[in-house]
């Protein structure tokens, strides 16, 4: 009795602690608080409070009191303070769902309030948490696997993995993998997708389930999905896929074609005209009006799948079109109300007996604070700032005759309901109630817990309702989510509402604003159009601070120069208000229009920026060059023009700043490094506010040595039969190119076909899309004048549109080896016929007659445009509609279809008569307009075309919505003008209507007209003067009065057109007067004048022809881009797109257009090949009338140059360039070749052309020198006789020697008195990586002993060292010489390379040379790894990428911080980018289980901590991160260390349990993350632990077990770190090698010595003269001789075979000279798991050349699906991924080119962090035999 006692006691005592009080009165409170979290609300979201007050201690986002609130249930959290004094508390943790809770806020504890208000009181309840789960799509990878899409909608927020462990599936039993797809900003609508389905041989079943219970979530579920066998071809699911029932999505087994004809084919009963669309599997089936009942759908046989196979048995159904929804919508949009007799505003509604309408009050003084946060038309925030003022009822069912089940049209006289006042904004907001449908329900299709009683009648009620905003953002207490889209449940209802603003005012407003910062407006009365004289104008800035006044003028306009960006304007005069925001996302859109060009007048100035050249090679200088044209802003003295240059990843590598002058021609010099990453860098110069940009090329490039003509440029080549062209090649200084070797290669691609006897008739075919093909033409040679002819008659596998461009590309081959490229353009003719097609005359307009016949003609003509007669042709003309949606896929992403569908409308046969015309004619009926597709056929011939155009009413073009309704459409009587002429414009109209046209440019408006219109047309007559240069746009504003009704425009129509203007004054003539002919090493005099004698400013360029040409480079001239036509520099803004009542007339007509366009270590010295011929100079200053004089003197070269001058005088705005070609010869010159490195062993035939140009030269002696890196073959001096000028050649042989260097060739030839000679630098390298050999031994304290050692490896690669230690030893020098030595070059392995660098010299006793070496090393890779740190921070994992590496980012910094902390200067920059990157990378980090991405984080954490920046509230979040592994719990706990928080750390380790499977991703192994540990217990003190951990660490770097980069580097410094702390009794030690003993003593664990082996046999002893054990190792290393490499296959296997073009195999061990053949190499993953990080190197014999096409128009040759690629002089390296059991499969273009015996080493292939995945295949000796 006493427990049931006591029960029943604490029972009422919690009861009695219970928050029973009610909810405060809202509107006792209003003084305070202005809005509150109020209703059902989700569970993440925070409770808010907004007040009318705030407090000077209180800052945005920072904490306030706890205690400021009490909630019941009881919530942690904190209370911060959010803008625009709203008051928030934020939960710790989600509240719980379906929850109610009760708030208090303790209003007296921030606020001085009456007693009775000390406390605000509301409530709140939580959504309770659901999910549903659909059927998506039903999709195929491939003939044999698909992959099925689900839906998952919850109530309230979930998280991705909440979804992952929610969903499964399984295919007969087997689990299937699952990916969901979740977008950061939607939280509640999830895609997943189940993979891996298998079509089998029968059909198989896919059971999708589902069951909540992990996320506390009552809902279970299975859905089976039958899985059609693989020769099955069937409907397998179909389904509504909106809700408006106007489409239905049918899914089959196979995926369709997209281009096949679906007519005839599916039928929907009662449906007609139906369209469709492809995605995949599935056909989208769309209807003109809304389906309403059980329809029958019916699919038939002969639908195609893409493998060609029809669907062979039919498919027949019922479709459930359920009736439309209750619904109301408004039609067309508004907010401004003008005081005209059509002020209703009209609405829609379906299956509604009554809408109920609210009104709100935005108050006047309230507007701007409004129009910050909103539009005119927004809602933000609006407690702030309004209250309800009215409500009422109103009933719909008053007319019986609309048809309630369909949508139905009406109107609301506002009048009834408010009276507007001056300047302020209502609100109209349209909702409905359940009581109020139509919709029928049965009992099944209402919830239980509903009935039809308990809704309110609102009655009509005005003035002030402050107590009715109650749950205006906010769900009902009896929302449930679940029936949310049933119209028979009260949730259906909540909540739903249709609003607009509404802004009672007669001023339509135009405002644009120049780039100059001028501000023009017009005002006029929208209800008449008259302009309105006396507005006041008030401009404000965002904070509302007003800026400027303004009033307009009697044509009521006004203009102004406001120095601050106005953001408001305000327009009053009388009782009207008018108020248009001017930031930049509201202007006008003019996507539609042509206002393009060239850069736009910033800040009143214009910048050229110019090159010498278009490409350069890694270790050239680039000579910038930029104009300044200030003529329109001057730019005072001194001012800075500042030049930056940015790499490929944004990275800025060098900056330089010239300061202002007069003349305005500024130089900047700058020299690439040898080791720069190639691609498009950027030149930005920055000067008085404005910036400008230019693209600038680096690439390997040789330079041409040949110029090449090929006669087929600008030529037609017919199809079907031969053309016959010459093609001429001659040396650069004139020769002819005697018997060279050439290819010719074709790329084709769409082209405008036009015919100059037809100008307005269309001849291509817009339905026929042409990708573009590649062809050889002709693979040939020269004859002994250098020509040679060749014919050609291309066939392609494609249908053209119609004439096709070429892109002829020319490779000539020099006897020596070098090759020389050149691109023309001709054009291809693919038909015999062509037809075209035009349309009738559609006036100015663009538009043809609905209820008119509309007389087509076609003609016929050959592909010389000459008439056809009697041919027939085959006319269709279809009525084009545009849909478009979006389509989830089973990417990540969304992707954007626009697909058209096209209707026939009309067709005719006619046939050309003796001119080559016909002629036919369709007519559109009334209610046909729109848009048509004409399109006119040759079936004999096979070519096509067609046109679209767009029938409308008569003289007037259709009410539309979207920007193309809003378009003016009108012309100018021609397109450019001189100085001096008038433009006459036109533009359709109607009478009583007003334009507004105005001239603008690049900065400004120029001037302005008012237009009054005339019926049909109006034209105006505009003065072109000078100030109009070198373009104008017309930009006309058509205003119809609001109440206007003779026609369906828009209130205001608007277009723009250009116009160009020339004024002659503005073109310089620069003269240069120059030799004809110019001789290597001497002096020349250039002359420069200008031809009328005017001033001006210039530069001079001399550059190898060679260079200019492989890009096919113009000569400057600033005139082309100054007065080039300028991109339209004004934005404008005006209020008519929100007139309510601007689309007059019948309400219940809705237009729209749809459719829119688609929503891209040390420094080793290397030879100087390629020396550039370039000189610059300038700028200069030329005097009126003065003639300038310039010596030069030319290099030691053979060519041509082009000398260019580029002019430009500011002050008058003139501008001009001139260029001159001269060759460069003498009467005797050499030319040798010699590939672009040679290998040890191989053997090359050096060829020599020796040119003798004038007869005086007869006996030629030619001698060849080599260093000591070669032996030349045979004798070293050869002669040639000349009879006459001629050209000969001398071959001499060379084989390269065993030994590395740097070799160097030089020739030599004499004929008397004439002397010539050429210098040839090469890298003599051996391509073999570095062999290691060890000999150890252990030596007691006393004892000496012998170490036996090999000294191998090719003569100067070979090399010893010996390693003393008083720990055991970890191959110290073998594993850092492997990291030195690895090939590839990403973020991680750089690193790798130099980290382990920075402790040696802590822990080890090394001699002086040696630590020279670590500091060169390290200061290396400080700067390469600078080079690629990306422009926000982070560090690339390639060069080159676009986005950075999230590991690879922490592990470069890492070692930078390392670096700076042994005393290593960071460039500051560096270091703050890479702060700041980790720092934004750790607090937008969020744990994702599948990427296992926690240790990341803690790494990231680790670096910011060791830079003293740690990021204490990211720590704690990853702490309480349960499923985070112990590696990362390692991790953190070093950063907690670093962070002074001990004790936090040691509580980490406490809970850290590390196993295999954490260490299997980011380069992670068992090694490295022991290594890690290490740090982390070496941090905290914990010396037993640590020590056990270095001895398992010891083993596995002595062990000669392969390791990864990564792990052999953090190994390797975590080992050094460790004995440096752990310390040592140091080295005590002598060793003597033959001839010399030395002694070694030394406090450090480690010594290292070289030594030095003159036998292949050596014997060191070493005597211990310690006290401890002295581990003695002796690493020997060398390069072993090319043909000794390892062959081998671990998990991958490597097959490279060579073959042409065609794929036909060649024999590459003897290749003939020229040849050109495809490397194929394919890699297999014979496991079965992914491999990542796999790195390709195919290195190829020095006689062969890449051919490396991808800085050309051409594009790259060969087209790799990798990660990233790296294409050096001497190999390709590809990296990419193999799945398991995938074979792909890549392709390197090469060239034999030099002739010789090289040596072809085996391709290699290896996962980089994984060494049980590589290969290497066998190389071999490969000849190219000289032609």
């Amino acid at each position: 009795m006493n427990k049931v006692f006591a029960l029943v006691l604490l029972f009422l005592t919690f009861l009695s602690c219970q928050d029973t009080a009610p909810d405060s009165d809202f509107t006792l409170f209003r003084e305070y608080i202005t809005s509150f979290s109020s209703g059902t609300v989700s569970a993440h979201d925070d409770i808010r409070v907004g007040l009318t007050f705030s407090r000077s201690d209180w800052k945005v986002n920072g904490e306030l009191d706890d205690d400021l609130f009490t909630i019941s249930p009881s919530v942690k959290g904190k209370v911060i303070l959010l803008p625009n004094n709203v008051v928030a508390f934020r939960p710790a943790e989600p509240l719980k769902q379906d929850q109610e809770y009760r708030i208090t806020l303790h209003l007296s504890k921030v606020a001085d309030v009456p007693r009775e208000q000390a406390d605000f009181r509301f409530s709140i309840k939580t959504i309770r948490q659901d999910f549903q789960v659909g059927f998506g799509e039903l999709q195929s990878t491939d003939d044999r696997r698909q992959f099925l899409i689900m839906t998952l909608r919850s109530a309230d927020k979930l998280d991705p993995a909440a979804v992952r462990k929610m969903v499964g599936a399984t295919q007969d039993g087997q689990p299937l993998k699952i990916r969901v797809n979740a977008s950061p900003s939607e939280t509640s609508r999830f895609s997943f997708v189940v993979e891996g389905i298998v079509r089998k041989d029968s059909e198989s079943t896919v059971a999708v389930n589902w069951d909540g219970a992990s996320s506390d979530i009552d809902r279970t579920g299975t859905l089976d999905v039958k899985i059609p066998s693989k020769s099955d071809f069937k409907v397998v699911h179909v389904g509504i896929s909106d809700e408006d029932n106007q489409s239905l999505k049918i899914n089959f087994s196979n995926p369709l074609q997209r281009d096949q004809d679906f007519s005839g084919l599916v039928a929907v009963e009662s449906a007609s005209n139906l369209q469709y669309a492809v995605d995949g599997n599935v056909l989208k089936v769309f209807f003109e009006q809304p389906l309403d009942g059980s329809l029958l759908l019916e699919v038939f046989q002969g639908i195609t799948g893409t493998d060609g196979r029809k669907l062979t048995r039919g498919y027949a159904a019922k479709v459930a079109f359920r009736p439309m929804k209750p619904q109301v919508r408004l039609l067309g949009s508004g907010t401004i109300l003008p005081a005209s007799q059509n002020l209703k505003l009209n609405f829609e509604t379906v299956n509604l007996s009554k809408v109920d309408v609210r009104v709100y009050k935005i108050y006047e003084n309230n507007v701007l604070q409004f129009l910050q946060d909103n539009e005119l038309d927004g809602s933000y925030d609006l407690r702030k700032v309004a209250r309800p003022i009215a409500s009422k009822t109103i009933d719909l069912t008053a007319n019986r005759l609309p048809n309630a089940k369909k949508w139905n049209a009406y109107s609301l006289d506002l009048s009834s309901m408010i009276k507007p006042e001056p300047g302020a904004i209502y609100r109209v907001e349209f909702s409905m109630k359940k009581s109020y449908s139509l919709y029928s329900c049965d009992a099944s299709d209402t919830p239980e817990n509903e009935s039809e009683a308990g809704e309110e009648e609102e009655e009509v009620t005005s003035g002030s309702t402050d107590d009715e905003w109650g749950d205006y953002d906010y769900y009902g207490y009896y929302y449930d989510w679940s029936e949310r889209e049933n119209p028979c449940s009260r949730s259906y209802y909540s909540n739903n509402r249709v609003i607009t603003n509404v802004l009672a005012s007669n001023l339509g407003v135009i405002a644009k604003k120049g780039d100059n910062q001028t501000y023009f407006f017009a005002v006029n009365d929208i209800t008449t159009t008259e302009p309105v004289a006396g507005a006041d104008i008030v401009l404000y800035d965002f904070q509302k601070q007003r800026l400027q006044s303004l009033k307009t003028n009697p044509e009521g306009t006004a203009t102004a120069l406001v120095q601050k960006k106005a953001f408001f304007a305000v327009v009053r005069k009388g009782t009207s208000t008018t108020y248009l925001k001017l930031d930049d996302g509201n202007s006008q859109s003019l996507s539609n229009f042509d206002v393009s060009g060239g850069e736009t007048l910033q800040k009143g100035l214009k910048g050229y920026i110019y090159g010498e050249r278009g490409v350069w090679r890694p270790g050239d200088t680039l000579f910038l060059s930029f104009v300044l044209n200030d003529k329109a802003s001057r730019i005072p003295a001194s001012h800075p023009v500042k030049l930056r240059i940015s790499d490929p990843n944004g990275k800025m590598i060098h900056q330089e700043v010239a300061f202002y002058s007069p003349k305005n021609h500024y130089v900047f010099k700058f020299a690439t490094a040898k080791t720069a990453i190639t691609g498009n860098y950027e030149a930005r110069v920055s000067v008085g506010g404005a910036q400008f940009y230019k693209s600038l090329k680096i690439e390997t490039i040789k330079p041409n040595r040949f110029r090449i003509k090929n006669g087929f440029a600008n030529r037609m080549l017919p199809a079907g039969q031969l053309s016959t062209a010459g093609v001429a090649v001659q040396w650069l200084h004139g020769a002819p190119a005697k018997n060279a070797k050439i290819d010719v290669q074709a790329r084709f691609s769409p082209q405008e076909t036009k015919f100059n006897a037809f100008p307005k008739f269309v001849f291509d075919d817009p339905s026929r899309n042409f990708a573009g093909e590649d062809i050889t033409l002709f693979s040939g040679s020269t004859d002994e004048r250098g020509l040679a002819q060749i014919k050609v008659n291309p066939t392609l596998q494609n249908m053209a549109p119609g004439m096709l461009r070429i892109a002829l590309i020319t490779k000539a081959h020099e006897a020596g080896g070098d090759v020389s490229t050149d691109v023309v353009p001709a054009t291809f003719s693919p038909y015999k016929t062509y037809v075209g097609v035009k349309s009738p005359d559609p006036g100015k307009y663009g538009m043809l007659e609905t209820g008119k016949s509309n007389r087509f003609e076609a003609v016929a003509v050959d592909e010389k445009g000459r008439a056809r007669a009697g041919v027939t042709l085959e006319a269709r003309i279809y009525k084009v509609q545009w849909r478009w949606w979006w389509d989830a896929s089973n990417d990540d992403l969304s992707q954007y279809s626009s697909n058209t569908a096209a209707v026939p409308y009309a067709s005719a046969v006619v046939k050309t008569g003796a001119n080559g015309r016909a002629a036919f004619s369709f007519k559109a009926d009334e209610n046909d307009w729109g848009r048509y597709f004409v399109r006119v056929s040759d079936p004999s011939g096979g070519h096509a075309t067609g046109t679209t155009v767009t029938v409308d009413w008569p003289s007037w073009s259709r009410n539309m919505t979207g920007d193309d309704a809003k378009m003016l459409v009108f012309n100018s009587d021609k397109q450019q003008y001189n100085v001096g002429e008038t433009a006459v414009i036109s533009f359709p109209s109607s009478r009583g209507c007003r334009a507004l046209i105005s001239l603008e440019n690049g900065s400004q408006v120029v001037k302005t007209y008012w237009a009054k219109t005339t019926e049909g047309e109006t034209t105006v007559r505009i003065p072109v003067t000078s100030d109009l240069a070198p373009n104008v746009y017309v930009h006309i504003t058509l205003l119809q009065p609001h109440a206007f009704s003779r026609n369906d425009a828009p209130i205001r129509l608007y277009g723009v057109i250009p116009i160009q203007v020339v004024d002659k004054k503005t073109i310089l003539e620069p003269q240069l007067s120059m030799p004809a002919v110019l001789r290597p090493e001497q002096k020349t005099t250039l002359r420069i004048s200008e031809r009328q004698g005017r001033a001006m400013s210039y530069t001079i360029a001399i550059v190898d022809e060679g260079l200019l040409d492989l890009t096919r480079f113009k000569t400057p001239n600033p005139w082309d881009a100054f007065f080039a036509r300028e991109a339209l520099g004004v934005k404008t803004w005006d209020v008519y797109d929100q007139v309510i009542g601007a689309y007059g007339g019948k309400i219940n007509q809705v237009f729209s257009i749809g459719g829119d366009a688609e929503l891209g270590g040390g420094k080793i010295k290397k030879a100087d090949r390629f020396k550039p011929v370039v000189m610059h100079l300038g700028p200069f200053f030329l005097k009126p009338g003065q003639t300038a004089t310039h010596v030069v003197k030319l290099p030691k070269y053979v060519g041509s140059v082009r000398t260019m001058v580029v002019a430009s005088n500011t002050t008058a705005g003139a501008f001009g360039a001139v260029e001159k070609s001269t060759p460069v010869k003498s009467p005797l010159m050499l030319l040798a070749s010699m590939p672009r490195k040679i290998t040890p062993g191989e053997r090359v035939t050096v060829p020599v052309t020796i040119f003798a140009m004038e007869r005086n030269v007869k006996q030629v002696s030619i001698r060849l020198k080599a260093n000591k890196y070669f032996r030349i073959s045979g004798s070293p001096v050869q002669s040639v006789t000349f009879a006459a000028p001629d050209e000969k050649m001398a071959f001499f042989e060379l084989e390269a020697l065993s030994a590395q260097g740097i070799g160097k060739v030089e020739l030599e030839a004499v004929s008397g008195k004439e002397k010539a000679s050429y210098s040839i630098e090469i890298d003599v390298e051996n391509p073999n990586p570095l062999t290691h050999q060890i000999s150890e031994i252990a030596i007691a304290p006393g004892k000496s002993a012998r170490v036996s050692w090999n000294s191998f490896g090719v003569p100067g690669s070979g090399s010893a060292r010996l390693e003393l230690s008083a720990l055991p030893p970890v191959d110290f020098n073998k594993r850092l010489s492997y990291l030195i030595q690895y090939p590839h070059g990403c973020i991680e392995q750089i690193t790798s390379g130099v980290f382990p660098q920075l402790f040696l010299s802590e822990i080890a006793d090394l001699n002086p040379e040696r630590l020279a070496s670590i500091q060169r090393n390290v200061t290396a890779g400080i700067r390469t790894l600078a080079g690629l740190q990306m422009a926000n921070g982070g560090f690339a994992y390639w060069p080159g990428t676009a986005t950075a590496d999230d590991w690879g980012t922490s592990y470069a910094g890492h070692f930078l911080i390392e670096a700076e902390k042994q005393g290593y200067s960071i460039p500051g920059n560096v270091r703050k980018q890479w702060l700041a990157w980790q720092r934004k990378a750790a607090q937008q980090w969020r744990y994702y289980e599948p990427l296992r991405n926690d240790l990341p984080q803690a790494y990231r954490l680790y670096t910011l901590a060791l830079a003293g920046s740690p990021d204490l509230a990211a720590m704690n979040r990853l702490r309480e991160t349960t499923e985070i592994s112990g590696d990362a719990r390692y991790r953190l706990a070093a950063a907690y260390a670093l962070a002074g928080q001990k004790n936090a750390a040691s509580a980490l380790l406490a809970r850290a349990v590390t196993s295999p499977q954490d260490d299997d991703l980011y380069f992670g192994s068992p090694e490295r993350n022991t290594a890690m540990q290490l740090e982390t217990l070496m941090l905290l003190g914990r010396k037993p632990e640590a020590f056990r951990k270095a001895v398992t660490l010891s083993k596995a770097l002595s062990s000669g077990a392969w390791m990864s980069t990564q792990t052999t580097a953090y190994s390797l410094m975590a080992y050094t770190k460790f004995a440096r702390f752990n310390g040592s009794g140091g080295i005590s030690a002598n060793y003597t090698t033959p001839g010399k003993t030395v002694k070694i003593s030394s406090q450090k664990a480690f010594a290292d010595r070289p030594l030095a082996g003159a036998a292949a046999k050596n014997v060191t002893t070493v005597s211990n003269t310690g006290n401890g054990i002295l581990y003695v190792r002796v690493l020997s290393s060398g390069i072993l001789p090319v043909g000794q490499e390892e062959v081998f296959a671990r998990g991958i296997a490597t097959t490279t075979r060579y073959t042409d073009r065609k794929g036909n195999p060649v024999e590459v061990a003897k290749l003939p000279q020229g040849t050109e053949f495809v490397a194929t190499i394919t890699v297999r993953n014979q496991s079965a798991e992914f491999v990542d990080n796999l790195a390709l190197s195919h290195i190829v014999p020095s006689g062969w050349e890449i051919v490396n096409t991808r800085f050309t128009e051409f594009g790259d040759a060969t087209a790799n699906n990798v990660t990233y690629s790296d294409i050096r002089d001497d190999r390709t390296n590809l990296y990419f991924a193999l799945k398991a059991g995938e074979i792909r499969v890549f392709r390197v273009l090469l060239n034999a080119s030099y002739p010789g015996t090289f040596y072809l080493p085996g391709t290699q292939c290896e996962a980089m962090y994984d060494n049980s995945y590589a290969s290497r295949t066998r190389g071999q000796w490969v000849t190219v035999i000289r032609k």
